[in-house]
């Protein structure tokens, strides 16, 4: 990451410009928007907090410059 942009990490895009993706809440079968940024949405049918079944693996789990990374997209959420 050093001497390029953070726009360059095709790690960090999912976190800076998130999409909706849609899972199927496991109590009530209805779609449940989930934006790629998340693990968790609320079921609006239902009301029930609908988990990603598998956690997807992130770049900010293992990279040497997810320290920096973070700051990034803590300093863009606000």
């Amino acid at each position: 990451m050093e001497g390029s942009s953070s726009e360059s990490c095709p790690g960090i895009k999912k976190f800076l410009r998130p999409k909706p993706e849609y899972i199927t809440c496991p109590n009530c079968a209805g779609s449940v928007e989930i934006w790629s940024a998340e693990n968790t949405a609320e079921c609006e049918i239902c009301g029930k907090e609908v988990s990603r079944t598998e956690k997807e693996a992130s770049c900010l789990d293992w990279c040497e410059f997810a320290d920096k990374c973070r700051e990034i997209i803590k300093n863009k959420q606000h």
